[in-house]
């Protein structure tokens, strides 16, 4: 039987090899995710006879805003597990560790995007997480415009609190804000001012994916994706119904909650 327990900092080179392996991310960027360990979250890992076999991670550096009460979050995130040892059940005995770890370091609401369609039902079954908030996609043409003006994450993160004062959202702290930018750079893109806005993009398999877009008008991501050297642009907004996006546990998520800043 594999032994779970917590990541630990000379885990790194296996777990990192694992990542690239498993999701086949640029090193770096696991890299990234890793060296903010402990200050971002904790991971749970697999290991039979000294080898890893898989991997869970919890990002707890994130808050929920809400008029009345402000909760940490706990979102579950980069399950995985080597080929020759699936099919035994450790992709759930992980995101379990994961989820309980979360909840020791004061997760008062767990949550996770799943990977593909058929996980909903499965994080549903293993951890009791429903679907609260959904997404729709526009694809749009890109266009020359403004340049967007690159921001640090701590820029970024001031400026986007401001914009949403008042408003149910997700609040990322320093740490969880350094891996969202090392995930759009990594991956050709950035966090962004346009305008008087604010946007997060990078760009996938020769179109700019444009995650959040903030306090500026559609037509933005489109010179985003001219910025960034594509011809085509998705935008993901926050929609009533549409695409099942984020899954919640307990239940009580506002639906017009702007989230965005998922990790994928």
């Amino acid at each position: 039987m594999p032994e779970i327990r917590e990541v630990r900092p000379e885990d790194a080179p296996a777990l990192a090899a694992l990542w690239q392996r498993v999701f086949g991310d640029p090193e770096a960027y696991a890299g990234a995710f890793l060296r903010l360990l402990p200050a971002l979250g904790a991971g749970a890992a697999a290991f039979e006879n000294s080898k890893l076999l898989g991997a869970a991670y919890i990002v707890t550096d994130l808050e929920l805003v809400e008029p009345e009460r402000t909760r940490r979050c706990g979102y579950l995130y980069a399950v995985g597990v080597a080929p020759e040892a699936r099919g035994r059940g450790l992709g759930g005995r992980l995101s379990q560790e994961a989820a309980a770890l979360g909840l020791t370091r004061g997760a008062q609401l767990l949550c996770t995007l799943p990977a593909e369609p058929s996980l909903y039902a499965w994080y549903e079954r293993i951890l009791g997480l429903h679907c609260a908030l959904y997404r729709e996609r526009r694809l749009l043409g890109s266009r020359p415009g403004p340049e967007p003006v690159p921001l640090t994450p701590e820029e970024y993160g001031r400026r986007r609190e401001a914009l949403l004062k008042g408003r149910p959202h997700l609040r990322p702290g320093a740490a969880a804000l350094r891996v969202e930018d090392a995930n759009c750079r990594t991956f050709g893109g950035g966090l962004y001012a346009v305008g008087e806005g604010l946007a997060a993009a990078y760009v996938d398999g020769g179109v700019t994916e444009v995650r959040e877009l903030l306090g500026a008008p559609p037509e933005s991501a489109a010179s985003l994706g001219a910025a960034l050297g594509t011809d085509s642009v998705r935008l993901w907004t926050p929609a009533p119904q549409g695409r099942p996006y984020l899954t919640f546990a307990p239940a009580g998520v506002p639906a017009d909650t702007v989230w965005n800043l998922a990790f994928d």
